[in-house]
């Protein structure tokens, strides 16, 4: 199983501590293939794509509009 997390480094976390998934690009259970855009993240006014670090089955952990920080791990992919 592999975390997919919000990088750490993506936002100024001391400036704004928190951000919100957006939108979610696949379903979860989906097969998902690695670089894949999974989820799109908003902070302030600046949006941010995540993309799938492997291939595998996706298992959302924070559902769409939920609250992440940075270093949050918000889906798993499970291999097959």
């Amino acid at each position: 199983m592999t975390d997919v997390t919000v990088p750490e480094d993506l936002w100024d976390a001391n400036k704004t501590p928190e951000g919100i998934v957006a939108n979610w690009f696949y379903s979860d259970g989906a097969e998902v293939p690695e670089g894949a855009t999974l989820a799109e993240l908003m902070v302030e006014k600046s949006s941010f794509d995540i993309a799938a670090p492997a291939a595998g089955t996706l298992r959302i952990v924070v559902p769409k509009d939920g609250t992440v920080r940075p270093g949050s791990v918000i889906a798993r992919l499970e291999s097959g």
